[in-house]
């Protein structure tokens, strides 16, 4: 997928409905990482600073956030 067609997809489910996990700023290059390895760009978009040391990662399927929560709690 070219950029302008990830960001279209990406766009069309964070419209209609996505799943959120909350992590803390402090770890935001390690859930990068994992983000990075483990899912297609297209499934996943990470907003930093949503709250006060707290960024969201928002995810196209529940599947995608039950895995990631999996790793985020035992890592």
């Amino acid at each position: 997928m070219s950029p302008q067609e990830i960001s279209d997809y990406k766009r069309g489910w964070m419209m209609a409905n996505y799943f959120e996990f909350r992590t803390h700023s402090d770890r935001r290059s390690s859930v990068t990482d994992w983000c990075k390895e483990n899912l297609f760009k297209w499934r996943y978009d990470i907003k930093r600073f949503t709250d006060i040391y707290e960024d969201s990662v928002r995810f196209e399927s529940d599947d995608d956030l039950r895995a990631f929560s999996e790793w985020y709690g035992v890592s």
